[in-house]
C-alpha cells in the first residue's frame, strides 16, 4: 500500500467527499430500518412457511447480511481499545459483506431469469458459478490488488486514508452491469414472446416479468459505474452502498411476490370453490336467487 500526502487544492474537495459518503451511509442506513420494519410480517411469513432450498438461502443472504456492512466502521468508530485496527482489515471486511450482498441479490435475479426460460439444471450451476466467479473477483480485487492512497490530514479515525482510482474496481462493476444488461435484454424478449400470444398489453406484460425491478437495477448499476469513472476521493465510491442495498430490497421484494403468487395458486387449485372464481353480487340479486 503506497500513500501519499494530498494536494493543499484539494484538500477542501477530499474533505467534502467524506461529508457526502457520511451523509450517504445515512441515508442507506434509515432505508434499510424503514423496509425492515415495513416488511417485518412478510418476512416472518415468509421465513416460516417457505421451504429450505437455495432461493429461500439466498433470499435471508440478501436480507439481513446488509445489517452486517455498517459493523467494521461502527467498530472502528466506537469500540476504543480497537482504534489500533488496520483500516485496511476494516475495509476489506466491510467489502467481503457487501460482495456477499450483491451475490445474493443477482442470483436471485440470475435464477428468475433461468425459471422464465425454462433453463435447465446444469445451466442453472454454470451460470450460479459465474455469478459466484465475479463475486470473488471482485473481493480480491478490492482486497488484495495494490492501491494508490492519499493522506487528508486532520480527519479523524479511518478518513485520512482515501483510496485513489482503482481501474480493477471499475472493470469489476462493469461486469455487474453487463450482466444486469443481459438480464434485461432476456426478460423484455420473453415477455415479447409471450405479449404475441395472448391479447395482455405489453406493458402489463413486462411489469409481471418484473422488467420494473431489473430496470431499477440496471440504472443504479450504471450510476454507480459512472460515479467510480468520472469523480474522485470517496465521491467514486457515494453509490457502492446504495446500489448494493438497493439490489438487496428489488430481489428481495421480488422473490417474495413471486412466493406469495404461487402460494395463492395452488391454494386456489386445492380448494373445491376458489377465490379467484368467486364475484360480488349485490344484496338484491342474492336475495331473489
Amino acid at each position: 500500500m503506497t500513500a501519499s500526502v494530498v494536494p493543499q487544492d484539494d484538500f477542501l474537495m477530499a474533505v467534502w467527499s467524506i461529508q457526502v459518503l457520511n451523509y450517504s451511509d445515512v441515508v442507506v442506513a434509515t432505508l434499510l430500518v424503514y423496509d425492515s420494519l415495513l416488511r417485518f410480517q412478510q418476512d416472518a411469513a415468509f421465513l416460516a412457511q417457505a421451504n429450505m432450498n437455495v432461493p429461500k438461502l439466498l433470499y435471508i443472504g440478501a436480507r439481513y447480511m446488509p445489517l452486517l456492512m455498517p459493523i467494521p466502521n461502527l467498530m472502528f468508530d466506537l469500540v476504543p481499545h480497537m482504534k489500533d485496527v488496520d483500516c485496511q482489515t476494516l475495509g476489506d471486511l466491510a467489502a467481503a459483506f457487501s460482495m456477499m450482498v450483491a451475490f445474493c441479490a443477482e442470483c436471485i435475479f440470475v435464477l428468475r431469469t433461468c425459471a422464465m426460460w425454462e433453463v435447465k439444471r446444469p445451466l442453472r450451476w454454470i451460470m450460479f458459478m459465474i455469478v459466484s466467479g465475479m463475486a470473488v473477483a471482485g473481493l480480491i480485487i478490492f482486497s488484495f490488488v495494490p492501491k494508490q492512497y492519499v493522506v487528508v490530514p486532520d480527519i479523524s479515525t479511518c478518513q485520512p486514508f482515501q483510496t485513489a482510482k482503482t481501474p480493477g474496481l471499475l472493470a469489476a462493476f462493469l461486469m455487474l452491469l453487463m450482466l444486469e444488461f443481459v438480464l434485461v435484454v432476456f426478460t423484455t424478449i420473453r415477455a415479447a414472446k409471450n405479449y404475441r400470444s395472448t391479447p395482455i398489453p405489453l406493458l402489463t406484460r413486462l411489469l409481471a416479468h418484473h422488467i420494473f425491478y431489473y430496470g431499477c437495477g440496471l440504472l443504479f448499476s450504471t450510476i454507480n459505474v459512472l460515479c467510480l469513472a468520472l469523480f474522485e476521493y470517496e465521491n467514486a465510491a457515494v453509490f457502492f452502498s446504495p446500489q448494493i442495498i438497493m439490489h438487496a430490497i428489488l430481489a428481495t421484494r421480488m422473490h417474495y411476490q413471486l412466493w406469495e403468487s404461487e402460494n395463492v395458486r395452488k391454494s386456489d387449485q386445492s380448494e373445491e370453490h376458489p377465490m379467484s372464481s368467486l364475484r360480488w353480487q349485490p344484496p338484491e340479486e342474492i336475495a331473489t336467487s
